[in-house]
């Protein structure tokens, strides 16, 4: 005898489709947990990546205080080689007295050098090399100032290179004063107060000789 089921088997529909939504929120899950561990392993390394990058900049500004030091101590260390050199150049070539030489010294600005000093008789020359020519205006209105040095003219200035640096090498040439304006001065002052007192007294001596020269006639 043949039976048919008119009604269907619904239960098993039922469970298909329980299973299949039980299999949907599974997969979500695990695709949530999966997103949420990359995204846990990601805040992790750009923490670790911040971490670095802020004891990096506390290093370079370490490195920077450490930078400044050395470059002040370069810097020292150049301007102290530099008047080395200065005098070094100087005392080879010194033929004047201390002072003319100490006030060639001072007045040299720091962007300048001296590479040569030769004299003869009373006239001086300079070669050297500057920075810019504003350097050697200074250089000139500074010996000009000076008591030892009179008629500072400037014989050639051209560009020049030092180590890819535009630089300026001039000459100077200059008369020389071992007496010195000042110098002199000083001894005109003294001397004209030591006259006045001479000049007080001379009226007295010159009436008292102007009559007994009458007397006498």
């Amino acid at each position: 005898m043949i039976k048919v089921n008119l009604i269907g088997d619904d239960t098993k529909r039922d469970f298909g489709g329980y299973a299949q939504v039980l299999i949907g929120f599974f997969v979500l899950v695990a695709l949530f947990s999966v997103i949420s561990a990359l995204h846990i392993l990601q805040d992790k390394k750009l923490n670790s990546i911040n971490s670095r990058i802020a004891k990096a900049e506390k290093r370079i500004k370490e490195l920077e205080v450490v930078k400044k030091k050395v470059d002040d101590f370069k810097a020292r260390n150049a301007e102290l080689n530099r008047r080395i050199q200065i005098i070094k150049v100087l005392e080879n070539n010194r033929t004047g007295p201390l002072y003319v030489m100490d006030a060639l010294g001072k007045g040299i600005p720091k962007m300048a050098w001296i590479d040569e000093f030769t004299e003869k008789g009373l006239n001086a020359k300079l070669s050297g090399i500057a920075d810019n020519e504003f350097t050697v205006a200074d250089f000139m209105e500074a010996l000009q100032k000076s008591p030892y040095f009179s008629g500072v003219e400037l014989g050639v200035i051209k560009k020049t290179s030092l180590r890819n640096q535009s630089l300026r090498s001039f000459v100077i040439t200059s008369r020389l004063d071992y007496i010195g304006k000042r110098g002199q001065k000083q001894a005109d002052q003294k001397a004209n107060a030591q006259n006045k007192p001479n000049q007080v007294k001379n009226p007295g001596a010159e009436a008292k000789k102007s009559g007994n020269d009458k007397v006498k006639k």
